[in-house]
């Protein structure tokens, strides 16, 4: 009996090695590829309806039913994802979807059209939700919001894999809309199940992405493996281990001794970029462009900025270039309208026209009945970073030099958000980086109605504008819509001066000797998807 009991055990612990050997990496090596990352901050919440901050997670551990696609010259295109195809009635308001049929949650259970009309209705009945700007557009979601009801009028299930969702009116970014991280499908099973811990525990916080979390401690670190129900291959990475680091120092060091695989450039000092990785990493260094365009704005309420001639002179008063170059170490692109280069809306025909100018710009303050030059608060946001400050010490010195005397008025966060909304702040700078790939999504924001305007733009006044942006959103054709774009772009920029645009930055990162390819987000975000991560 006891050889007998032997053998089997030896059996049994052959068989567990034979096994074990075989769970390792794609390679058959036996090890396992753990990506190493680092976040500066640890997240809030892993729940996309909570947060429009904290997206890594989200991106990597539920799907979206499209998504974007960077392509290697640095386009993009919408590709299917779990929505296996598509149609759009003649009239724009009608989309049609099919699912695939062979998608699972990471419990197992089967993703169906159930859990996208749940996913869509949650975004408006969760009370303390931040992600319905873009889905408004769906028709019966501002009745939810109005709390006339808690059912959404323009998702109709077919069956366990047909859906429909209807708008209030044609809107042709509504796609781009669907691979947004507000756009993350979850379980309704899970969200029933799991209530208030969803999103905050592992373990309750489950998708049909790629991995899954298994491990999340506060301001330390968050673990992710492989989901092994999804539907897709594999990700490269069977083990993914993300570390906070506060200090940009010990983030730096920790790649140097080699225990990060990405270092995101964002958290570093530029200074450290440019004199250790851009040399002795050079070879390592992975570019993005950041689909998101600096701008100063310029309040139409605050005399003298009401004259178009003096909006013009501080167009022209502004070194784009010398900022661009001497904060930026020149890693990004001047702009001379409202889309970023590289996004879908882009017109080559609207750049080149604008010009560093200083004496155009004093004859203009002349002509103004401005020769003196006036007093030009630069609103500056006590938590902004290094570099924002920087920008705004350069347009002082640029305007002195044109004879305004612009002083920087340091505010608190809070404060400062309360004076921008109001619309009394003189001016700012700001970017916004694209949330999803259409014109819509800045121009909309920026100058879509009057109340958009007080805040963003600073009370652009012309409604007619207004009206033609709104409309822009309807255009079914294509062609047509984006040559009203760009139309626009040039109306508000150009000829109103409504701001002075810019540059698009880039977004750099180093990799390991680990990596074999990566992927950064489309729009050049700090959060991406590590499935588009090829280790070695």
């Amino acid at each position: 009996m006891k050889k007998l009991r032997l053998i089997v055990t030896l059996f049994i612990v052959l068989a567990l090695m034979a096994g074990m050997a075989g769970c390792g990496s794609a390679s058959g090596t036996g090890e396992s590829k753990v990506l190493r990352l680092a976040w500066s901050k640890d997240i809030q919440t892993m729940d996309v309806h909570k947060t429009t901050d904290n997206y890594m997670i989200p991106l990597c551990i539920f799907d979206r039913l499209l998504e974007v696609q960077l392509n290697d010259d640095g386009t993009t295109e919408i590709v299917n994802s779990i929505a296996k195809d598509y149609s759009i009635s003649d009239d724009g308001l009608t989309y049609s979807f099919t699912l695939r049929d062979d998608v699972k949650f990471s419990d197992g259970t089967p993703l169906t059209s159930a859990d996208v009309e749940a996913t869509f209705t949650r975004m408006f009945t969760l009370p303390d939700s931040v992600q319905t700007d873009f889905t408004t557009c769906i028709k019966g979601a501002q009745d939810i919001l109005d709390h006339k009801t808690d059912k959404l009028e323009g998702f109709k299930v077919i069956d366990d894999y047909h859906f429909e969702i209807t708008l209030e009116e044609p809107f042709a970014g509504f796609l781009a809309v669907l691979t947004t991280p507000t756009c993350c499908i979850m379980s309704k099973k899970n969200l029933e199940e799991a209530g208030d811990d969803f999103g905050m525990v592992p373990e309750k916080t489950i998708g049909s992405g790629a991995y899954k979390v298994t491990k999340w401690t506060a301001n330390d670190s968050l673990t992710m493996v492989r989901n092994p129900e999804y539907w897709g291959e594999p990700g490269s990475a069977d083990e993914v281990q993300i570390k906070v680091y506060p200090e940009a120092s010990s983030m730096d060091m920790a790649f140097q001794n080699g225990e990060l695989d990405i270092l995101d450039c964002d958290f570093l000092d530029v200074s450290t970029v440019e004199s250790t990785y851009e040399k002795k990493y050079k070879d390592q260094m992975v570019a993005v462009n950041r689909l998101g365009t600096y701008i100063i704005a310029m309040n139409a309420d605050v005399k003298p900025m009401g004259n178009l001639k003096v909006r013009k002179a501080l167009q022209m008063a502004i070194d784009r270039q010398s900022i661009l170059d001497s904060i930026f170490s020149g890693h990004g692109t001047l702009v001379d309208g409202i889309y970023p280069a590289g996004s879908i809306g882009f017109s080559d025909e609207n750049q080149g026209w604008l010009k560093y100018d200083p004496e155009g710009a004093k004859k203009l303050l002349k002509e103004a009945g401005y020769e003196k030059g006036f007093d030009l608060e630069l609103a500056a946001d006590s938590s902004a970073s290094e570099n924002r400050m920087n920008i705004l010490q350069i347009v002082q010195q640029n305007l002195k030099d044109v004879g305004i005397n612009a002083h920087i008025e340091s505010y608190d966060e809070s404060s400062w958000l309360e004076k921008r909304k109001s619309g009394e702040m003189a001016s700012f700078t700001a970017t916004w980086t694209l949330d999803y790939n259409d014109p819509s999504n800045i121009i909309d924001t920026f100058f879509g109605s009057p109340e958009a305007t007080k805040g963003r733009s600073l009370n652009y006044k012309d409604k007619d504008v207004m009206k033609r942006v709104t409309a822009a959103k309807s255009i079914l054709n294509d062609d047509e819509r984006l040559a009203e774009y760009a139309a626009l772009e040039k109306k508000i920029v150009e000829e109103d001066a409504a701001w002075i645009p810019l540059f698009t930055l880039q977004h750099q990162y180093v990799v390991s000797d680990r990596v074999a390819n990566f992927v950064p987000h489309w729009a050049g975000y700090s959060d991406f998807n590590v499935y588009g991560v090829t280790m070695k």
